[in-house]
């Protein structure tokens, strides 16, 4: 029975290793690239028409543009055999979303300068000129010739893969562009992001865009924090478990050893006699709470929740969060998003998997030691018949 329970022990301790050190990959990858901003892609089901990028000018002359950017997507085209999609932006378009560049992003002077350059991804660089540090070399883009001043290093991984959605992006400056003072032309804004903590951000939460869908990445960048500090409250809750156990064993064990001894001896006596077992007990008794206590005390356990999910008058108001989640899922069918959705699909992606990985992780737990039980009893079974 011992065996029987140890083994199972070590199956379920693997498999728990494995998928807790799988879920804090998973959202450490999501934490490292989830910037605190916040993204606003234009919905094709809205009625509303988008901005274009004379409405963005217009709109930089009242407001800052510190900390905002904007993207307008072209139609796609080709650089030598790749198909590639041209997207104009401003300067502040690689500080906010915090790209990791070999090189640099675009410039104010390069703005100002209408300058003739590009931003490419490190995938895109590496087909076009078998090197991912293609800056100072030059691109055709639509009959111009644009000399590429940053990479983009791009994180190649399972969860990356799955959120992108497999467009080649070159970045260019707006001001750059032949066509985006034609009044002919309207260049729509498919995107527009801020950082949250830019004076312009409480500006342009208050204008009535109801064409673009937001997305807070801090708030899901919170909801993956809380999913880190649940899975470090349920190793905790693991981790007293078993040491409570462990105490339990070994200070009734001690306390054994020391109640046999004082029936032949008087307690000083029995103190002189066998010192190691009270000092043990007492090391035993106080010590493990007082090491569950202070890991609880320096451990961050604490959980974020958006205001609009909690009810205002009864926390225990069932039917309130089932009416939150199915208006989340009706505004998300309802969604038709443009522009580049590839940290909401991260994010997406990124909170479905470490759902999907707690489920599998506890049926398989069960079913672990249900197989281990069932084994191990065939075993026997087959040892006592042979014997």
């Amino acid at each position: 029975m011992k065996k029987k329970r140890i083994f199972s022990a070590v199956l379920v301790t693997v498999l728990t290793i494995c998928v807790f050190c799988l879920c804090f990959y998973v959202s450490g990858n999501a934490l490292r690239q989830l910037p605190s901003i916040t993204q606003m892609n234009y919905n094709l089901k809205s009625d509303a028409l988008p901005l274009t990028i004379a409405d963005i000018e217009k709109l930089s002359e009242r407001i800052s543009f510190d900390g905002v950017s904007f993207c307008a997507e072209l139609e796609e085209t080709n650089i030598k055999e790749e198909t590639v999609l041209p997207v104009l932006t401003n300067e502040s378009y690689f500080e906010i979303y915090n790209h990791k560049l070999i090189g640099k992003g675009f410039t104010k002077e390069n703005m100002e300068n209408k300058d003739k350059v590009a931003v490419i991804e490190s995938s895109l660089a590496l087909k076009l000129f078998f090197n991912t540090n293609a800056v100072g070399k030059t691109i055709t883009l639509n009959d111009e010739v644009y000399t590429i001043c940053g990479v983009i290093n791009e994180d190649e991984n399972i969860i990356n893969s799955l959120s992108s959605d497999g467009k080649q992006r070159v970045y260019v400056p707006y001001s750059g562009y032949k066509e985006y003072k034609n009044c002919e032309v309207n260049i729509e804004v498919n995107i527009i992001a801020y950082d949250n903590k830019s004076y312009s951000a409480p500006l342009i939460e208050q204008m009535n865009l109801t064409q673009y869908h937001p997305t807070n990445f801090s708030e899901k960048a919170k909801v993956i924090e809380n999913f880190e500090h649940i899975l470090l409250l349920i190793l905790f809750i693991a981790l007293c478990a078993v040491s409570l156990k462990i105490w339990y064993r070994l200070c009734r064990k001690f306390v054994s050893d020391i109640k046999e001894n004082l029936t032949e001896n008087y307690f000083w006596k029995s103190l002189r006699a066998i010192p190691h077992k009270y000092i043990l007990l007492i090391i035993t008794a106080l010590g493990i709470p007082a090491a569950l206590l202070t890991i609880f005390l320096l451990s961050d356990f604490s959980i974020f929740i958006i205001s609009k999910y909690i009810p205002n008058d009864n926390i225990f108001d069932v039917s309130y969060y089932i009416s939150v989640i199915v208006d989340n899922s009706n505004n998300i069918n309802s969604l038709a998003l443009m522009g580049n959705t590839f940290l909401v699909n991260l994010y997406t992606s990124s909170f479905s998997v470490l759902v999907w990985l707690l489920v599998i992780f506890a049926l398989f737990s069960v079913v672990i030691f249900s197989i281990v039980n069932i084994i191990i009893n065939r075993i026997i079974l087959l040892v006592q018949n042979r014997g």
